[in-house]
């Protein structure tokens, strides 16, 4: 006989085997994966691994930010930004969203050309080719998009690490993030994949009165 039930990215069950030996307690930990349902985007199923049941907040002026930045966005990090809003993933990943205090993304792509030297070698938006941030870690990792004249929702993922390593994933927003918090494989394994606690996003907005 076995029980079993989900905690966040494992199937955790618990039962009684026949040996030889007679009856003997077993406890089994298997992976759950999050893989994106078919038909639906991203985000359900970064609602999913988070056990985010809260309404999408919108609110953000699209067009204005785009114009600010001088480009368009990817579209799956616009799902994100209007379904969660200013936060944290895990904790460890801190969500740039435009109009945050401390976290605007407009304010921090505008402002990243003075750093440039900090992200050869790649150029720094709005340079051609350049990078972008959307995401940061108090890990001291970043996370930027690959700019460049292809669609938006095609940019690769550039992730800089502490001691100036760069990688490249190439996938978009909403399938880096889901991966960075539940898979384990390489070239993924954050942090936030290693353990069986459940996911969570920490919201910074204030609650309504």
């Amino acid at each position: 006989m076995l029980r079993g039930w989900s905690l966040a990215g494992h199937w955790v069950g618990y039962g009684v085997t026949a040996t030889a030996d007679g009856p003997r307690r077993v406890v089994v930990l298997v992976r759950r994966a999050f893989p994106r349902p078919p038909g639906a985007g991203w985000v359900a199923s970064l609602r999913e691994a988070t056990g985010w049941t809260k309404p999408g907040r919108g609110g953000v002026d699209w067009a204005a930010t785009e114009a600010a930045l001088g480009t368009a966005l990817p579209g799956d990090y616009k799902h994100i930004v209007d379904a969660f809003g200013p936060g944290s993933f895990d904790e460890y990943l801190d969500l740039l969203v435009p109009g945050a205090l401390g976290t605007d993304l407009v304010s921090w792509g505008q402002d990243r050309a003075r750093y440039a030297d900090l992200y050869r070698p790649y150029p720094v938006h709005p340079a051609p080719g350049g990078v972008l941030t959307w995401g940061v870690s108090e890990q001291e990792s970043a996370f930027h998009w690959l700019t460049g004249p292809a669609d938006p929702d095609d940019w690769p993922v550039l992730v800089r690490y502490e001691g100036g390593e760069w990688r490249r994933f190439d996938c978009g927003t909403g399938e880096f993030v889901l991966r960075l918090l539940t898979d384990r494989t390489p070239p993924f394994g954050f942090p936030p994949s290693a353990g069986p606690f459940p996911h969570w996003f920490a919201s910074w907005e204030l609650p309504e009165s």
